[in-house]
């Protein structure tokens, strides 16, 4: 067999293995329609809905709109927020688990706080986070919240046959038959112009390869927005957005570029 015919069979085997994958993505993308098309009427926590569709800062931005509707927090000025004298009764605190913790985690703190830094605290993410991670097992959860197999296995055949590819292009030039440094040399070129290949084929199946489809969270961005945010008026629905997107004032420059004697 000659080694173009090589070539020939083994680019076949590889076009087969990405048919075959190919089929295996089609079957898993319908079977996904399938299992949202049968979430028509299902309840599914508003909390939930937010996290899937804005991450765990929609997540939080919906608790503090409940605690905002409710009169429990207020947000200052300066677009921080703080617990107003019904939040500090623990006989108000809410039923659900993601408002308690915003609740819990501004309770914790000595004055006003930015809302926007709720995702970086290690107590309100452990007070938070086994609430949505068990809304996670109830239901399907697709590209954003699981590893696409199919991709890995497409990428890792491209790396695969860019390797096979550099080796046959340095067996075809003979650089294996000279002596054991050249041999060594051959090696780190081989290796080097996998790299090389395997970059391109990267490239190349990451724009032709079709992710897997977050079929729930094109379910839940169906939805009604959350019930707290709606019910907010307005100028709360303002201060919410200030306080979500909160920047803490930068210190003013002691020395200005215009100042006499800056230099």
């Amino acid at each position: 067999m000659s080694q173009l015919d090589l070539f020939a069979a083994v680019s076949a085997v590889v076009c087969g293995v990405y048919a075959v994958l190919g089929v295996m993505w089609w079957m898993t993308d319908r079977a996904d329609r399938a299992v949202v098309a049968g979430l028509d009427g299902v309840d599914v926590d508003p909390y939930h809905a937010a996290a899937t569709v804005d991450g765990l800062h929609g997540a939080d931005r919906a608790g503090a709109a409940e605690l905002l509707r409710a009169g429990l927090i207020r947000i200052e000025e300066d677009g921080q927020a703080v617990v107003t004298s019904r939040g500090a009764d623990p006989a108000l605190t809410p039923e659900h688990p993601v408002p308690a913790a915003v609740l819990a985690t501004l309770r914790g703190r000595a004055g006003p706080w930015p809302l926007n830094l709720l995702c970086g605290d290690s107590g309100h993410r452990a007070r938070r986070d086994p609430f949505l991670r068990a809304e996670d097992a109830r239901w399907p959860r697709w590209s954003e919240h699981a590893e696409d197999r199919l991709q890995i296995a497409a990428i890792l055949t491209a790396a695969l046959f860019a390797g096979w590819c550099a080796a046959q292009l340095m067996y075809v030039i003979g650089a294996f038959s000279g002596s054991a440094v050249e041999v060594v040399v051959a090696l780190f070129l081989v290796l080097l112009v996998w790299a090389v290949f395997a970059l391109v084929l990267h490239v190349v199946v990451m724009i032709v390869w079709p992710e897997r489809r977050d079929r729930f969270a094109q379910y839940c961005r169906g939805l009604p927005p959350h019930p707290a945010e709606a019910a907010l008026d307005a100028g709360q629905r303002r201060q919410l957005d200030r306080a979500m997107a909160y920047r803490a004032p930068t210190e003013p420059d002691r020395w200005p570029l215009d100042t006499p004697g800056a230099f």
